[in-house]
């Protein structure tokens, strides 16, 4: 998702739950503050790996960074 966000920052989605267009800059922002968020509550019955989301979004980060290096086209 970060690297989707990252090389198409403007792209309006259409998520099944917000009934209006949000870019996917603001998505993925949003999404990550609420994962750091959910990582450091605890809650009985919650089975998800939040830091590992966010390693997710590191390891996007930094594999777009590595790459860019060598990049001379977009595709």
């Amino acid at each position: 998702m970060f690297a989707f966000a990252y090389l198409f920052p403007n792209t309006e989605l259409m998520l099944l739950f917000f009934p209006f267009p949000i870019k996917a800059k603001y998505f993925v922002a949003l999404y990550g503050i609420y994962e750091l968020y959910a990582g450091f509550k605890r809650v009985p019955g919650d089975n998800v790996a939040h830091f590992a989301h966010l390693g997710g979004i590191l390891i996007g980060f930094i594999l777009l960074k590595l790459w860019e290096r060598n990049r001379t086209r977009m595709y």
